[in-house]
C-alpha cells in the first residue's frame, strides 16, 4: 500500500520554564506527521525526540521525512531502523489509525484468556510536582484536586537543601499518598546514598535514576544495598535497553517513555511477554502524541502504577495540551483530542 505523506515541524514555547537536572527547559520541538491511503483514510503521528536523553535528533528525524516525500509505501515505513524510535513510534500511531487498527493489535490476549482480561475504564495520574521549594506551594493544589502519587524533579539544588524540602514535603503529605523522586542521573554514589537512608520507612514509591545511565554497576549495587526501590528512566529510552537491564537481573521499576521507545505494540508486547514493572510517562509530547499512549494504557493492563501523565497545562494552549487531565484517566480525554485541529493550526 501506497499512502500520502506529509510533516509540519512544530516550535512551541512552555507555558513556565521546566527545571530538571539536566537543565531548565523553556520549549518543545517535534515534528507532526500524516498519511492518508488511497481510500482517505487518514491517521497522525507526532515524532518528540529528546537527543540527550538518548534518542535521535530532531535534524535525524526531519531528513527520515523528507526523504520519505510525497507518497511512500509501507516497505519503506517499516525499514526505518530501530534506533529512530520516536519516527517509528509515530509512523506506527499514524498507520494503527488510517487501518483503524488499534495499536496494540498484534498483541490481543489469546482467546483463553479474555474471560481475566478487561479494558481499564479509569487510571489513576500521578501529578509532577515543580523543582525545589516551589513544590511546597504546589503540593495542596494537587492533593486539593484529588492526585494520590506525587513526582518531585530532585538534583536540581544541593542535596542538603532538598533534603530539608524533602522533610516539609513529607510532612504535608497525606498518610495516604506516595511520592517519587527523580534525580535525572544527578547524584553520585554517596549522595545517592545519602538520599536513600532519608527515604527508608517513608512513603517514597520509588527514587528514579539517582546516578548516571551508564554507571551501571552503582545502579545495580544500589538497588542491592538499599531497601527503597529504584527506577531506570534515562537507562532505558528504549525496548533494547529495558531487555538488556533484565539480563542484568534489575530489580526494580522501568520508566518507559512510549514516544521514546517505539511502536506501541512493541512496548505492549514487551510487557506482557516479561511482566515488567513499568511505569508509563510523559516525554513532554503534544495531546496529539499522549492521546495515543492514553488510549493504548487504558486499553491493556501496561502498568500497575499510577501514569506519570500528570504534567498539567504545560503549554497554556488546549490544542497542544489537550483537555484537562485530572488525577483519574478515563477513555473521554482522548476522544477529545482533535489531531486534524493539530495539523490546521501548524499551517
Amino acid at each position: 500500500m501506497v499512502y500520502r505523506f506529509g510533516h509540519k515541524p512544530y516550535r512551541l514555547p512552555l507555558r513556565a520554564p521546566l527545571r530538571t537536572a539536566h537543565g531548565t527547559w523553556t520549549e518543545r520541538e517535534g515534528i507532526i506527521v500524516r498519511l492518508e491511503d488511497e481510500t482517505g483514510r487518514v491517521g497522525f503521528g507526532e515524532i518528540a525526540p529528546l537527543p540527550w536523553f538518548g534518542t535521535e535528533t530532531l535534524a535525524e528525524a526531519e531528513e527520515i521525512c523528507r526523504k520519505f516525500g510525497a507518497a511512500v509505501d509501507r516497505e519503506v515505513l517499516d525499514a526505518v531502523p530501530v534506533r529512530f524510535g520516536c519516527v517509528r513510534f509515530a509512523l506506527a500511531c499514524a498507520r494503527a489509525e488510517v487501518e483503524r487498527v488499534d495499536p496494540n493489535a498484534l498483541t490481543q490476549p489469546k482467546r483463553a484468556e479474555v474471560s481475566a482480561f478487561h479494558p481499564a475504564t479509569r487510571l489513576p495520574v500521578a501529578a509532577l510536582l515543580p523543582a525545589g521549594r516551589e513544590a511546597l506551594t504546589a503540593l495542596p493544589v494537587k492533593i486539593e484536586a484529588g492526585f494520590l502519587a506525587f513526582k518531585w524533579k530532585v538534583g536540581v539544588g544541593t542535596v542538603d537543601d532538598e533534603l530539608g524540602i524533602f522533610d516539609d514535603l513529607l510532612a504535608a503529605l497525606p498518610a495516604y499518598a506516595t511520592v517519587r523522586l527523580d534525580a535525572n542521573g544527578a547524584w553520585d554514589r554517596r549522595q545517592a546514598a545519602k538520599w536513600l537512608v532519608r527515604c527508608a520507612e517513608r512513603p517514597v514509591e520509588f527514587v528514579e535514576q539517582p546516578v548516571q545511565p551508564g554507571d551501571e554497576a552503582t545502579l545495580l549495587g544500589l538497588a542491592a544495598d538499599y531497601p527503597v526501590k529504584l527506577a531506570l528512566d534515562e537507562s532505558v529510552t528504549g525496548l533494547a535497553a529495558a531487555r538488556r537491564w533484565q539480563g542484568l537481573g534489575w530489580p526494580g521499576v522501568f520508566v518507559i517513555k512510549p514516544a521514546l521507545a517505539g511502536p506501541l505494540d512493541e512496548t505492549a508486547a514487551w510487557v506482557a511477554t516479561t511482566e515488567a514493572d513499568v511505569v508509563l510517562s510523559s516525554a513532554i509530547e503534544t495531546a496529539l502524541g499522549r492521546a495515543a499512549i492514553l488510549h493504548a494504557a487504558l486499553l491493556r493492563p501496561l502498568t500497575k502504577r499510577a501514569l506519570g501523565f500528570g504534567v498539567g497545562e504545560i503549554f497554556g494552549d488546549r490544542r497542544w495540551d489537550g483537555p484537562f487531565l485530572g488525577a483519574v484517566l478515563d477513555a473521554s480525554w482522548g476522544k477529545a483530542v482533535n489531531p486534524e485541529e493539530i495539523w490546521t493550526a501548524l499551517n
